[in-house]
């Protein structure tokens, strides 16, 4: 029976490739309309995960389940739309030739397939390459193309590896536009990635991995310093004492129970105030205060 509840619940995986452990006791349940980032460094076992999800890599020791389904189940694997890290369109076909034969997969015709791909073709910038040999397109198209490939079926799970890779700023902002709408539409997605700033922007969560552990679970929340709140503001003198200089403003940390008195002094002293927000530390200091290597995340 098919578990919407929990499309993602992995328990005491165990897969060592001679005395590489890429997977050791690891565990984790993402639950529906869930956003997880999962991050580590180069060979932490990331891809390995992936695999015994998808059925492309044999555990060990524990289990992996899709929608409640063992790897490799069609019935799990059903509704997920997959990116791999390297993903592959054969040189002799056209996007648009390569989504029919995906979509027939799915059960639908040419037509059906081509339309249910036409607004992630248009907002990714395709629509003049969708008859191009992909073995002219530049790898950064091809990765437009398999973002396509991985979500016109209307998948209920995304797992994406790498999506960024290759991408430009174009194809970075049109894949964070579209991750924010999958977001809204309860989608769930596992987000592979070195992009700390698209884990920390889309994610709700983030488990990071290491030698096929898991070394620490977290969310935006456990970014902010508790109780201090950042004031950037612009006056010819410090209004707010301890400030530093910045870009030609001021920035002051201050405790949030003073947060409405030091505004108020801005205020009166005529000061602009240019930003209050949550002092929060960088995901990667986060990755690096969990990590047990400190030359690589």
């Amino acid at each position: 029976m098919i578990n919407k509840t929990y499309p993602i619940s992995v328990k005491n995986a165990l897969r060592h490739f001679g005395k590489i452990k890429a997977l050791d006791d690891f565990s984790l349940t993402v639950k529906q309309g869930e956003f997880v980032g999962l991050i580590g460094p180069n060979g932490a076992g990331k891809s390995t995960l992936i695999g015994s999800l998808l059925g492309l890599v044999g555990l060990q020791g524990g289990e992996s389940k899709l929608f409640g389904f063992s790897p490799g189940d069609i019935q799990g694997k059903a509704t997920v739309g997959y990116l791999p890290e390297f993903f592959f369109c054969p040189d002799y076909l056209t996007p648009n030739s390569y989504l029919k034969e995906i979509g027939a997969l799915h059960g639908m015709d040419s037509k059906q397939a081509l339309s249910a791909a036409k607004d992630l073709t248009s907002l990714l910038g395709l629509n003049s390459h969708m008859d191009r040999l992909s073995g002219k397109l530049s790898k950064g198209l091809l990765r437009r193309v398999g973002i396509v490939r991985s979500l016109f079926h209307d998948p209920d799970l995304i797992i994406f590896d790498e999506p960024a890779w290759g991408l430009d700023p174009f194809g970075r902002k049109a894949l964070n536009e579209i991750l924010l709408d999958l977001k809204k539409q309860k989608k769930t997605l596992l987000l592979c990635s070195h992009n700390m700033e698209m884990v920390e922007t889309v994610c709700d969560r983030f488990v990071f991995i290491e030698n096929g552990k898991l070394k620490g679970e977290g969310s935006n929340e456990d970014l902010s310093i508790e109780d201090e709140v950042k004031i950037i503001y612009e006056n010819k003198k410090e209004v707010i004492p301890g400030s530093k200089q910045l870009n030609g403003c001021w920035l002051a940390l201050v405790d949030k129970k003073d947060r409405e008195s030091q505004i108020q002094n801005l205020i009166k002293s005529g000061s602009k105030i240019i930003e209050v927000s949550e002092n929060k530390t960088d995901l990667i200091d986060w990755v690096v205060s969990k990590s047990d290597r400190k030359d690589e995340v």
